[in-house]
């Protein structure tokens, strides 16, 4: 509600979810509600990556910068680009470029990425949406049990898929 957006709402659009028109708000509004949540988050992935993970701190520290600069472009690119693609395939299409061979920094940011488990940057996103969803559960109950079904078969099939295409990529690579 109001001018902006609460965290919430910034998770969403993090999360690749766009307001309608509407409810569209400026982005300069938007921006600081994503750096906020992206502070919350890396704040989180860095204390998971410490503790859960051996990482170190100031090891950690680049990686999630590297994230928070390619997550925040692709929100960037969202809000000016008309259209429905949802904002995490822009921040996918960044992150790949800027990590490809070809990419003048691809080196410096595999190096960076690679300092950061996978799971400690999951896990408090994660969290956070448990907490949104446990939150609004009367909402959640609403969508019924074939909702909740087609929503568990989506999780695992882009698991399975994922963990498939990087089976693959990993034979064909040599990885």
């Amino acid at each position: 509600g109001g001018m902006g957006t609460s965290f919430g709402e910034g998770m969403i659009l993090c999360a690749g979810f766009h307001m309608d028109k509407e409810n569209r708000v400026s982005f300069g509004s938007e921006f600081f509600d994503w750096v906020m949540t992206f502070i919350i988050v890396a704040i989180l992935s860095v204390a998971c990556n410490m503790v859960g993970y051996g990482g170190m701190l100031l090891e950690s520290i680049p990686g999630m910068l590297i994230f928070a600069a390619i997550s925040l472009a692709g929100l960037t690119v969202k809000h000016f680009i008309p259209g429905n693609l949802p904002a995490v395939a822009y921040i996918a299409l960044i992150g790949m470029l800027v990590a490809m061979p070809f990419s003048p920094i691809s080196g410096f940011v595999i190096y960076w990425a690679n300092k950061v488990a996978l799971m400690a940057v999951v896990t408090p996103i994660l969290a956070y949406a448990g907490v949104i969803v446990g939150r609004d559960w009367r909402e959640f109950v609403k969508i019924g049990w074939k909702g909740i079904l087609v929503s568990l078969l989506v999780i695992l099939g882009t698991f399975f898929v994922s963990g498939g295409m990087a089976e693959i990529m990993g034979r064909i690579f040599g990885m």
